[in-house]
């Protein structure tokens, strides 16, 4: 953990999904997940 200010307060994020969309001109757009499980990480393409 890094050091910080006893004044400062945040949040940690630990996900467990991630979806990313990639636009191309072609209009065939790529939507793919990330899913955690178990410490692994796992891919699927959700289109086209």
């Amino acid at each position: 953990h890094p050091t910080r200010p006893d004044h400062w307060g945040g949040y940690r994020l630990v996900p467990d999904y991630m979806e990313f969309w990639q636009g191309r001109p072609s209009r065939l757009h790529d939507r793919i997940a990330f899913r955690r499980d178990e410490g692994n990480w796992t891919l699927q393409r959700l289109a086209p």
